[in-house]
């Protein structure tokens, strides 16, 4: 059964009195440790970051790169904690076959660790680029600084390649729309829905990127709720947005301005989104983000959680 069954299968359970699904609630290690600002904050240590995630009300995460590469002390240390590895965010080189092909062996390792600890999820990107990342936000609209028709074919070919790579390992891969790379306007997200082979490879949504980007998260999921696999929630500061835009910010000159505020204050409609989801029967995980904070990391995660559970049910 295709993806798209699936979804109708579940709206259809749903008129009749079924039971809602319940998307999967987690955190990730960029809340306390951001690796595009290396030198924003000293780093939270592994496992310490686990018991912070812990305090902040959370029992899944994403896998971070201060987390041990081996499988026994990683899972030992999640078992402890009550934790559940969910997935983790990894860049590849999607549009050049030569540079992609000497980053597998390395994506290979991180699958067989990932199948050893029963982490069913994969969130590959585009690495960001310096010219991509100095337009952030406000990208021309004329194409001029996006990929090529060519590169636009290689990127479906290789998103379809590493998908099945990824599944052959047990794993679901999930692509992720980011500032800063070539899949970041609304334009470009559209395009790239039309490259993905469900069979292999979905959308690893983040709303507030696509916010960010000028889209409207609520309205995507709508459109494409079948393509969605996995989800990342973060809310847009609309004031930073709009200072970003006038004043041409790079995504590392905004991010120290917080463009990324806490759930429910911004304007990338978090509870709008949510509903979306649900509404097509959405069960997959439910990442929340927020990239910086003036406040204590832990006390701000916290925050995004008890919003979700207030607001949205979850």
């Amino acid at each position: 059964m295709n993806r798209s069954s699936t979804s109708t299968s579940a709206l259809r359970g749903q008129s009749r009195g079924a039971a809602v699904p319940i998307p999967r609630v987690a955190t990730a290690p960029v809340n306390w440790n951001n690796d595009d600002l290396t030198d924003w904050r000293p780093k939270v240590p592994f496992p310490a970051i686990l018991d912070e995630m812990v305090a902040a009300g959370y029992d899944a995460t994403e896998y971070g790169d201060t987390f041990p590469a081996e499988a026994g002390q990683l899972r030992g240390a999640l078992i402890e904690r009550g934790l559940t590895l969910c997935g983790c965010f990894h860049p590849l080189d999607l549009t050049d076959d030569e540079r992609l092909a000497a980053q597998l062996p390395r994506l290979k390792q991180i699958l067989e660790l990932f199948a050893a600890v029963g982490c069913a999820d994969i969130v590959l990107a585009l690495p960001s680029t310096p010219q991509r990342v100095a337009l952030a936000g406000h990208v021309p609209a004329d194409g001029s600084a996006g990929l090529s028709n060519a590169a636009w074919d290689r990127l479906g070919r290789n998103l379809t390649v590493v998908g099945r790579m990824v599944a052959e390992h047990g794993l679901r891969a999930h692509f992720h729309n980011h500032v800063g790379t070539h899949v970041e306007t609304p334009d470009e997200v559209e395009r790239l829905t039309l490259l993905l082979d469900l069979a292999v490879i979905d959308l690893c949504f983040d709303g507030g990127h696509y916010a960010y980007g000028g889209g409207d998260p609520a309205a995507f999921v709508a459109r494409h709720a079948e393509r969605i696999g996995y989800v990342h929630l973060k809310d847009v500061n609309p004031a930073v947005l709009a200072a970003a835009r006038h004043d041409r910010l790079s995504f590392v000159e905004a991010l120290k301005r917080y463009i990324f505020c806490e759930l429910g204050h911004g304007g990338a409609d978090i509870a709008g989104t949510v509903r979306s989801l649900r509404a097509a029967g959405y069960a997959g995980w439910l990442v929340l983000e927020q990239d910086t904070t003036p406040h204590d990391a832990t006390a701000t995660a916290r925050a995004n959680r008890d919003y979700l559970r207030a607001s949205c049910g979850l």
